[in-house]
């Protein structure tokens, strides 16, 4: 039994090899070289090869590597994939020149008409997308409804998009990991599941809608929104957010409307199983973080300069966060929200506030509060379990209390309180 145990375990490693030897590469530049039969960047393609090379000549677990440079009016469309733990890969290569930089025409005064950059198309599984810039496009990347062929196994590293309307627009797209990609100047939302997606992972990812560009903020579209799952159709489950920052989502010229919204991330009500963990939300028109799904639950996430720093519409839970320089640190619905060694410093309003038709109290363990004038807002009662409400005469002693504060490092600690509040936590 032995023996044949490592007869196996051979021929297992030498159908490893075999795969991996049979993985190919190719090459294109935007104006391609030489005889531009993909074998070398001396013989590059050009860029009217990029999708006859992607969903033809690539074979599964084989790479297409880009070349540095300008693609204009640039698309890719992601048609026929990799396979099981061999995908497709495009890979941006700088060679000298900087990455490869796809531009097209958008621009904010129309920003409902352009391409999309890349197109995901109904059941496109198994790619690898990394390093590219694409800018000047309606969609960065989108991927439509498709629920009876929908696409699975997609990772996207370091593909940054500016100058849009949606950075990502995704529809069922499961095991999908989105990381190391920063958007900035979109007029809509910068990454958005609108619905059916499973599994998806978000990691190191930026979304700044304006750059504080007061100009820019006042043509932006309604509820300009960082990051959002929608709930457009079917639900999207089990997404986790981690070291993703959203900041800057505002629309100034609102002044018609009742209420004017802008929020760092959205989550809407029909998703389930949510999770952040040190997220960091600034300068939002209104929520930091605006959350309506049952049992979401952060970690040392910091939220401030918001309307509502931490906005949460039924249950969930906050451990280590901190929400600051706000209207309100944490509002309500529902109730039923329990917070553990978190920190409320400086909101104009009120540290916590309550719905008036809340069901349930909030809980805070071992948090701490300062500088605010009031702890709850409405007939429900906040419960304090060994929290502490800094006096004015005793303050926390923290090292730099500036509401620029970026999220990071120790300036918000608090060393009169060392058992109490946020603190802050290394990676």
């Amino acid at each position: 039994m032995a023996f044949l145990a490592s007869l196996r375990g051979v021929a297992t490693a030498l159908a490893l090899s075999a795969g991996a030897l049979s993985a190919a590469d190719l090459y294109l530049t935007p104006d391609g070289a030489g005889k531009k039969d993909g074998s070398s960047w001396e013989n590059a393609l050009a860029q009217a090869s990029l999708n006859d090379a992607v969903n033809d000549r690539l074979k599964a677990g084989d790479r297409l590597m880009l070349g540095g440079g300008a693609y204009p009016n640039g698309s890719l469309k992601l048609a026929t994939g990799g396979a099981p733990g061999k995908p497709k890969s495009i890979i941006g290569v700088d060679r000298g020149a900087g990455l490869p930089v796809f531009t097209s025409s958008w621009t904010v005064d129309k920003p409902d008409k352009g391409a999309a950059c890349i197109a995901l198309e109904p059941g496109a599984s198994h790619f690898v997308v990394r390093h590219l810039r694409i800018k000047h496009y309606c969609f960065g990347v989108r991927a439509g409804v498709s629920a009876e062929t929908p696409r699975s196994d997609l990772t996207f590293d370091d593909v940054d998009v500016e100058q849009q309307r949606h950075g990502y627009y995704l529809s069922h797209c499961d095991e999908l990991t989105i990381e190391n990609c920063d958007l900035k100047r979109y007029s809509k939302h910068g990454f958005r599941l609108d619905q059916g997606c499973n599994r998806v992972a978000f990691r190191n990812c930026t979304a700044d809608c304006s750059e504080a560009d007061l100009d820019w903020e006042t043509k932006t579209e309604l509820f300009p929104f960082g990051f959002t799952v929608n709930d457009a159709g079917a639900p999207s489950t089990k997404i986790t957010f981690e070291d993703c920052v959203a900041k800057n989502n505002r629309k100034s010229n609102q002044g018609a409307l009742k209420y004017t919204n802008g929020d760092g991330f959205v989550v809407e009500g029909n998703t389930q199983d949510v999770t952040f963990t040190r997220c960091r939300s600034f300068r939002n028109q209104d929520g930091g973080f605006d959350l309506k799904v049952n049992g979401v639950q952060l970690t040392d996430c910091v939220s401030t300069g918001n309307r509502r720093a931490f906005r949460i519409w039924r249950t969930g839970t906050l451990t280590n966060c901190f929400g600051g320089w706000s209207t309100a640190g944490l509002w309500c619905k529902e109730g039923g929200v329990t917070a553990t060694r978190c920190t409320f410093h400086e909101n104009q309003k009120a540290a916590v506030e309550l719905d008036d038709k809340a069901g349930a109290p909030v809980v805070l363990v071992d948090c701490l509060i300062s500088a605010a004038p009031k702890v709850e807002l409405g007939p429900k009662l906040v419960e304090l379990k060994e929290t502490v409400v800094a006096p004015a005469g005793k303050p926390p002693g923290y090292a730099k209390a500036d509401p620029a504060w970026d999220g990071t490092g120790p300036a918000m600690d608090a060393p009169a309180y060392p058992q109490k509040g946020y603190h802050s936590v290394k990676k």
